[in-house]
């Protein structure tokens, strides 16, 4: 991956920054033609109130189905909407979808996708506890027995922007009295939004992601 180097310097609290490192993200076409995708997004807004977004996807990039689902209890982890994104996608996988029997499962949340493939937790593993396990299990446990192979796979979250506007966009009215659901059973039923990010993502169009800590010289 190539990195760029924004040209523009500029002087913050007697702090120089000469350049900050970025790079462009685009969302990846599966390997085999075979294999479908599902890119899914969680998130929990002013830690009160959470939501989950996914999106199932052919290797070419078109779009079969999108959902999100709210959920509007208090004292869940962000970890926890997002593990719930990725069964609430593989549970639209397998109820709707029965030719689908390959599935590369994508998510920006490192912590969730580590847990799942078995290797340390995320940045803030006190947040992930027995609520999260519980649903890391119960996707182990359908994606074992419905899919003939499966990945999880982690992708920076420019790659993963149809699932971050399903998540947001089912909050946008605030917390609901209960569970707020969208369902959309094709592209001709998207959002304009969502529409023109399925149309970048499988046309290759990049995002331009930015480092989070840019490269400082103290004077």
């Amino acid at each position: 991956m190539d990195i760029c180097l924004l040209q523009k310097s500029y002087k913050v609290a007697g702090i120089q920054v000469r350049s900050v490192p970025w790079w462009w993200v685009v969302w990846q076409k599966p390997s085999n033609i075979n294999t479908y995708v599902l890119n899914c997004d969680g998130s929990l807004k002013k830690k009160i109130y959470g939501s989950s977004g996914y999106i199932i996807r052919s290797s070419e990039g078109v779009p079969l189905f999108a959902g999100a689902i709210q959920c509007p209890i208090e004292g869940l982890s962000v970890y926890f909407h997002e593990a719930k994104a990725i069964l609430y996608g593989i549970i639209e996988v397998v109820r709707s979808f029965h030719f689908i029997e390959h599935l590369e499962i994508r998510s920006d949340s490192k912590g969730v996708i580590n847990v799942l493939n078995q290797k340390e937790y995320g940045d803030f593993p006190e947040t992930f506890g027995e609520e999260e396990m519980k649903v890391i299990n119960q996707i182990n446990s359908l994606a074992k027995s419905k899919l003939k192979s499966y990945r999880f796979v982690w992708v920076e979250r420019e790659a993963n922007m149809a699932a971050d506007f399903l998540a947001g966009e089912v909050n946008k009215k605030g917390p609901q009295c209960h569970s707020k659901c969208l369902r959309y059973k094709g592209v001709n039923e998207f959002p304009n939004r969502l529409k023109s990010i399925c149309i970048d993502d499988s046309n290759g169009i990049g995002r331009k992601r930015v480092a989070k800590t840019p490269n400082v010289l103290y004077r």
